[in-house]
């Protein structure tokens, strides 16, 4: 079997506390074996983006251009149509955001989600700008606890990150922290993503429950006052070009494609689950979906303060910068008129802020219909133990600079649901935990695989951390036959 722990191991109780005895450890490294993913070069989060790496962003292949007449041919007059009728709406609605800013953020209560009496208009709320503050999820004691103690592991070693001047870094190439784990294991996190989680839809044919979330790896943000170098471009997660060429991903986006915009369900699942979101195996590239990026915050901050921005509107704007590479202005800096074509004024072929290897990135000269410059909303404030989630197509970035006086302090946390391709990296990177090297979608190295006060399994204290980070069996959610057959087929996956 290609996986570190067997179900022997997972069933002991000594391994599953956290205190393998020797016969335990003898067991795995009998039944160790390399891990699958391809070995990555150290880096830091610098490398998702273009702008940030300094690469310039050159004319696609000719193919992509085949790529674009096949994905639109038939549908001209019917995009054209769409884009008009777009374009208007996409007035009113930036004009709405710039007005209201981060009042137009949804914020709920944990404390609604645990009761079940959440209002429906913050569920509507949700769906129709894509992002959500959730107030007291980890309790303020629990969360302060976290951050001192991930500070002094910081301390206590040399970690690479962002920007590589060790004085000034705000991202931390840090993934198994004793506080990191602990707070993806908590039963508050955990409960709020499956409740997030569920806000998307699934045909019966698909293999997915959204009622169990899977755990995800990811950095730590520490902002110091006066940073200015962490300056996120607005941009979107899960792939680049991969939205376009890869069959799968782009029949998400089909009624977009067909002229039909206003028919787009951005919360439907169909083709999402089939991506491939990495077909060039990008350095920052994400090869799960994750359901919402979402971060828990650590220290009070809020706008103008380093926190994250993002562009609340969700569905019109995603149709306005997949269909952005289909038109050109007839008028130069005009914003009206735009019409239909497969390249610029020059022949050459564009999926405007597209790149291969990298994220997709949003800029006021690509997407001007987008008014990014008024509508990138910072969030509200945050307390320690809030979360703030933004969805899978939410365009999103961080402030210029933090202004205040404190750390803006998060452990990104994205949500993942619980399928079959999901839980294979879940296989993966609880291998990667076990070892201390960084999880299969970063960048690679020996990571925290020499630090003895790393974390160890006895630092995931509930049945639902253990199951979320595959060290568990997972046990359906007994709705339905299908959630059934699909915890039996993911076990199969991870070794039970």
């Amino acid at each position: 079997m290609n996986r570190l722990i067997s179900p022997k191991c997972a069933n002991c109780p000594s391994f599953r506390a956290g205190k393998c005895t020797g016969a335990a450890k003898r067991l795995l490294a009998t039944e160790a074996s390399p891990l699958t993913r391809k070995d990555k070069r150290e880096g830091d989060i610098s490398s998702v983006f273009s702008t940030f790496s300094g690469r310039k962003s050159p004319p696609l292949p000719e193919r992509f251009r085949d790529l674009k007449r096949n994905l639109t041919t038939g549908f001209e007059e019917q995009i054209q149509k769409s884009w008009d009728d777009l374009v208007q709406t996409l007035k009113v609605r930036t004009e709405e955001v710039a007005s209201k800013r981060e009042s137009m953020i949804p914020q709920l209560n944990f404390s609604d989600i645990k009761a079940r009496t959440v209002p429906a208009k913050s569920v509507e709320a949700i769906r129709r700008t894509g992002v959500a503050v959730i107030r007291g999820v980890v309790p303020k004691n629990v969360t302060e606890e976290l951050l001192s103690d991930v500070r002094q592991y910081f301390n206590a070693h040399s970690f690479k990150g962002f920007p590589s001047d060790a004085e000034k870094k705000v991202i931390y190439e840090s993934y198994w922290s004793p506080s990191q784990v602990k707070a993806r294991s908590h039963p508050n996190l955990l409960a709020t993503q499956s409740w997030m989680n569920q806000l998307y839809t699934a045909d019966a044919n698909q293999k997915v429950d959204l009622s169990i979330p899977l755990t995800y790896g990811d950095r730590v943000q520490i902002r110091p006052p006066g940073d200015k170098l962490f300056a996120l471009p607005p941009h979107v997660d899960g792939g680049g070009v991969e939205r376009w060429e890869d069959p799968a991903y782009n029949h998400v986006y089909s009624k977009i494609f067909q002229g039909k915009w206003r028919e787009y369900d951005p919360w439907d699942l169909t083709g999402r689950l089939d991506a491939n979101m990495n077909m060039y195996d990008g350095p920052g590239g994400c090869s799960v979906f994750r359901s919402f990026q979402s971060w828990l915050g650590l220290s009070r901050h809020g706008p103008q303060q380093g926190t994250l921005v993002v562009h609340p509107i969700l569905q019109p704007s995603t149709a306005y910068w997949m269909l952005r590479p289909f038109f050109k202005p007839t008028r130069k800096g005009s914003l009206d008129g735009w019409k239909f074509s497969l390249d610029d004024d020059e022949g050459n072929v564009y999926l405007h802020g597209a790149n291969p290897g990298t994220a997709q990135e949003h800029t006021p000269d690509h997407h001007p219909h987008l008014m990014l410059e008024e509508t990138m909303i910072p969030y509200p404030t945050v307390e320690p133990g809030d979360t703030v989630f933004w969805s899978a197509d939410t365009i999103h970035g961080t402030e210029s600079e933090n202004t205040g006086k404190d750390d803006a302090c998060v452990f990104y946390i994205p949500s993942v649901p619980l399928t079959p391709s999901n839980a294979q990296y879940i296989a993966q990177q609880r291998d990667a935990f076990l070892a201390g090297t960084p999880p299969p979608d970063f960048p690679g190295g020996l990571g925290e695989s020499t630090f003895s006060d790393r974390a160890q399994l006895g630092d995931i204290q509930t049945e639902a951390g253990k199951m979320a980070m595959g060290l568990s069996p997972i046990k359906a959610s007994g709705k339905s036959e299908k959630s059934t057959k699909l915890a039996h087929e993911v076990n199969g996956i991870l070794g039970f």
